[in-house]
């Protein structure tokens, strides 16, 4: 799949131009933003990229979209692993960026790549040309990463690392916590091409459909085989490994009916049915 390659060198080369001040006065809090901001996969940036691309939008147009949906991303990483969350001291194979600047300045690192994320969007070109759909796009990425989103699943998850919970539960932190980003990725993409309502629709039913599935099996790789040491909010802890994969696959197939819906409307979707495809194999 060389677009992923692609389009992630196209996206950190606009996070690195994007986080830089020549300002020796902001030289720490850079360091800090770009340490955590600078690496990892861009999936979520990708889907704003490729969404925006199937409806008609250029990538330079589109790409203050995706550094901010992957500003967020890098802010809800850095937060995720301090001392009073996950408590992680390693991420991306280097020290946290707590361990490396210090708890204050990794806390404040994740507050302005927030923060920065509505400055990409707004001060851009694209929002200049297109201001209602930044707008959208703004009052999306805001509400999916809040208490109504991301953050709000991040509680819960919280919640659910201390005691056992039902599918119910479990089913409502994925959708928040690791979907909602992902589903803001792909409608900040949509938004930034100025699709449709229909479009739109159809967009987040299958970012709804992709962003569970990439969760169960993620959960389906972290599992080492025995259910006593399995995370209590696991998938898999919770529904067991065959019905786990069941699940995954499910949710696939139902991610590509609606690929196809939108293939008979005339738009190229093998890039998102590659996307699929890799998700099937990374379970394998």
């Amino acid at each position: 799949m060389s677009f992923l390659v692609d389009d992630k060198n196209l996206i950190d080369c606009a996070m690195s131009t994007e986080l830089f001040s020549e300002s020796s006065d902001y030289k720490l809090i850079i360091d800090a933003m770009r340490y955590s901001a600078l690496g990892g996969k861009r999936l979520r940036g990708i889907l704003t990229l490729e969404f925006a691309k199937m409806f008609g939008c250029g990538f330079e147009e589109a790409m203050p979209y995706a550094v901010a949906v992957e500003c967020v991303q890098a802010y809800s990483l850095i937060h995720d692993d301090l001392p009073c969350m996950d408590n992680d001291d390693m991420r991306r194979g280097k020290p946290s960026c707590h361990i490396a600047f210090g708890e204050a300045n990794a806390l404040l690192a994740g507050d302005a790549l927030l923060t920065h994320a509505f400055s990409a969007i707004s001060e851009s070109e694209s929002a200049a040309n297109h201001p209602e759909r930044a707008v959208k796009a703004v009052k999306c990425l805001s509400e999916l990463a809040g208490f109504r989103g991301m953050v709000g699943g991040q509680v819960l998850d919280l919640e659910a690392a201390e005691k056992e919970v039902d599918g119910k539960t479990l089913g409502l932190i994925h959708k928040l916590k690791t979907g909602a980003l992902i589903k803001s990725s792909v409608l900040m993409g949509c938004y930034a091409a100025g699709a449709d309502f229909e479009l739109c629709e159809l967009s987040e039913k299958y970012a709804s459909e992709f962003g569970f599935a990439f969760q169960i099996i993620d959960d389906i790789l972290d599992f080492d085989g025995n259910y006593e040491t399995c995370e209590l909010n696991s998938y898999v802890k919770v529904h067991g490994l065959e019905k786990a994969r069941e699940d995954a696959f499910a949710h696939i197939e139902k991610a590509k009916q609606i690929l196809a819906e939108l293939s008979e409307k005339g738009f190229d979707t093998s890039n998102f049915e590659e996307l699929l495809d890799f998700l099937i194999k990374r379970m394998k």
